[in-house]
């Protein structure tokens, strides 16, 4: 198991990426350390990761207050003793405005999240991952940082800085043995673009299958990657296995590398 007796610590735990990637941890052998805003949510998965004879312990909290990462980082480690890794999924999505009339606020509100949740939860758990010597930083960024669509401006933006977050703690953090690195999603399919696959076919009244089509036309491999495929390879960064990979930024899009 890749994740023997390490504790993984998870924001963004809800539905989609956050959840697979909770439970990916756990099958892998990890004791898994549970962040949302949405306790009720945050809950039922970790009871649900208990249930299959895992270790999970809730820890509800909004990334963008650097007090809730400490919180949630000091329940983690008094659980579990430690925390070995941390996987940042918690996400804002854009406001859907052009930049050129974006409202300041509203994209200072996507970067709280996407940008500066994922430095206080770092922070946060930096005194406990050098005192195991030594761990792993995954972020979740996107392909939008890198194929530009209109009306995802602060999106975008926020997970470009993303990854330039990671290749700067990924050097300043090296010689602590501690590794920065991450995934790079484009079309995912979870609930997500689920949603927007059932939009478009009953807005435009088309078949489900049209617009998956539509979506894959784009990806060399043909198909929309799974969330669990992008879980896998989290599992993969904060493992042994990834000893000495830090600093990269690992496409898990089906080969939808650029547009």
């Amino acid at each position: 198991m890749l994740l023997d007796r390490k504790v993984v610590v998870i924001s963004g735990v809800g539905p989609g990426l956050g959840r697979a990637t909770a439970l990916a941890c756990a099958r892998e052998g990890a004791a898994v350390g549970l962040l949302a805003r949405d306790a009720d949510r945050v809950d039922q998965i970790a009871g649900e990761i208990r249930d299959a004879g895992g270790r999970a312990v809730a820890a509800p909290a909004d990334v963008s207050r650097p007090e809730d990462c400490e919180a949630a980082a000091a329940t983690a480690a008094e659980a579990f003793g430690g925390i070995d890794a941390v996987v940042h999924s918690a996400f804002r999505m854009d406001p859907g405005r052009p930049a050129a009339d974006a409202d300041p606020a509203a994209w200072r509100r996507v970067f709280d999240v996407n940008l500066f949740g994922a430095l206080h939860l770092t922070r946060a758990c930096l005194p406990e991952l050098r005192r195991r010597g030594g761990g792993s930083v995954v972020m979740v960024a996107s392909m939008s940082a890198r194929k530009i669509r209109p009306r995802e401006g602060a999106y975008a933006a926020s997970k470009a800085a993303l990854l330039s977050l990671t290749r700067t703690l990924a050097l300043e953090l090296a010689p602590e043995r501690i590794r920065v690195n991450a995934v790079v999603p484009g079309w995912m399919w979870g609930p997500n673009v689920q949603a927007y696959v059932r939009w478009q076919s009953e807005s435009r009244g088309v078949p489900p299958e049209d617009v998956i089509a539509e979506i894959t036309a784009a990806i060399p491999l043909g198909e929309i990657p799974p969330q669990e495929d992008v879980a896998e390879a989290i599992v993969f960064l904060a493992s042994e296995r990834a000893r000495s990979i830090t600093g990269q930024a690992l496409d898990v899009n089906g080969g939808e590398w650029t547009g």
